[in-house]
């Protein structure tokens, strides 16, 4: 993030300036090509963050129907439901926590490819 903010910052400063050209006239072509690459930087970064949200949706959807079982084993009325709702709790937050790090591993991977190349 503060490597995005340098180079906003670098860019902003970049197009602040004028360039004389012969005859006078600025160097608007330039400068208009640095301002159309800012804005497709921005809607790559929109990109990016709807992609995040929508794989922690579904991840977040994946894992609600998981548990989901679990939790109706602890409403019944049956003890064996019970316990086995209980045993199979431990296996559930253990494949819970490497189901999260898997997807948080995936999108750390992602998003490092798109920013260093």
């Amino acid at each position: 993030m503060k490597r995005n903010a340098i180079l906003i910052v670098a860019l902003l400063a970049v197009l602040s300036v004028q360039i004389p050209m012969a005859h006078g006239q600025l160097m608007n072509s330039s400068i208009t090509a640095l301002a159309t690459t800012s804005t497709n930087s921005t809607q790559i970064n929109g990109i990016v963050d709807r992609a995040f949200g929508i794989v922690a949706g579904v991840a977040g959807l994946v894992i609600a129907i998981l548990w989901v079982p679990i939790a109706i084993g602890y409403f019944s009325r049956d003890l064996d439901r019970k316990a086995d709702a209980k045993e199979r709790t431990k296996d559930a937050l253990i494949g819970t926590i490497i189901f999260v790090m898997a997807i948080s591993g995936v999108l750390y991977a992602v998003i490092h490819y798109i920013v260093v190349g």
